[in-house]
C-alpha cells in the first residue's frame, strides 16, 4: 500500500506566518486592510504599511505581512487581501529573490 504525502499549508512551511487567531485577524484586517484597498501602487502599499509598522516580504509564493523586527504576521490572504488580487489591480510585483529563491523582496 503506498502512502500518499500530504501538502502542508503556506502557513506550515518554514518563515511562514502561523494562522491568525479570529480577534487578531479581524484586528489586522480593520487597520490594514483599507491600506490594502486604497495603495495605487506597489511603493505606495509598502509606504503605508510602514507608516503602521510593517513591511511585505514574499515567501514560498506567498505575499507576507512582516512586522517592524521582520518577523511575519500573516499573509495578505489572511487580512483579505490575497497576492493574486493585487497583482490584478496594481501590476505584477518586481521581486529580488535569495538565493535559495524561496524568499523575495519588492523592488519599488
Amino acid at each position: 500500500m503506498a502512502v500518499q504525502s500530504v501538502p502542508f499549508p503556506a502557513e506550515a512551511a518554514p518563515g511562514m506566518p502561523s494562522p491568525l487567531d479570529s480577534e487578531t485577524a479581524m484586528l489586522l484586517r480593520t487597520v490594514l486592510l483599507p491600506h490594502f484597498e486604497r495603495a495605487t501602487s506597489w511603493g505606495d502599499l509598502c509606504t503605508r504599511l510602514a507608516s503602521k509598522g510593517y513591511a511585505i516580504t514574499f515567501r514560498s509564493g506567498h505575499l507576507v505581512l512582516a512586522d517592524d523586527t521582520g518577523k511575519p504576521v500573516c499573509t495578505g490572504s489572511m487580512i483579505g487581501s490575497p497576492l493574486a488580487r493585487l497583482a490584478k489591480r496594481l501590476g505584477r510585483p518586481k521581486l529580488r529573490t535569495d538565493c535559495t529563491g524561496v524568499s523575495a523582496t519588492l523592488q519599488h
